[in-house]
């Protein structure tokens, strides 16, 4: 028997650091975003209504989110300018990330999110350093 699917959407873990989870679950950063190289996910893999599962680098599953909207974006230097203007209060990076690092990424995915709740703790296998997982709908 297959486990219920929150309205048929895709579910996915997101492994956050510090201070980034914390920021989510305060309101005060409401955009996720992902830089990567290559199209990994959550790249084109996540969309609106997803269920998004939240985990602290190193601890369990302890709070969900809802995907409000999504934004794909092939990166160039004006590209990532224009989001760190645009969006990197809202992404939280304003304050703690070097936005050089992000230059010399090619995707970005940004993730608005709402309906952020703490859960009882969710243990999961560990990720073995990815920062993004799709689960099925069986799991």
């Amino acid at each position: 028997m297959k486990n219920i699917c929150y309205n048929k959407n895709m579910k996915h873990i997101a492994i956050l650091r510090q201070p980034f989870f914390d920021m989510v679950l305060n309101g005060e950063k409401t955009i996720e975003s992902r830089w990567a190289m290559h199209k990994i996910a959550p790249y084109n893999k996540v969309q609106k209504d997803d269920i998004i599962l939240l985990k602290e680098t190193g601890k369990d599953i302890t709070a969900t989110a809802r995907v409000e909207k999504v934004a794909y974006y092939e990166l160039t230097p004006e590209k990532v300018e224009e989001i760190r203007i645009n969006y990197g209060k809202q992404i939280g990076t304003d304050k703690f990330e070097d936005w050089e690092s992000t230059l010399q990424k090619k995707y970005c995915t940004l993730i608005w999110l709402k309906d952020v709740k703490r859960i009882e703790p969710l243990q999961v296998p560990r990720s073995n350093g990815a920062g993004w997982i799709m689960l099925k709908d069986t799991e």
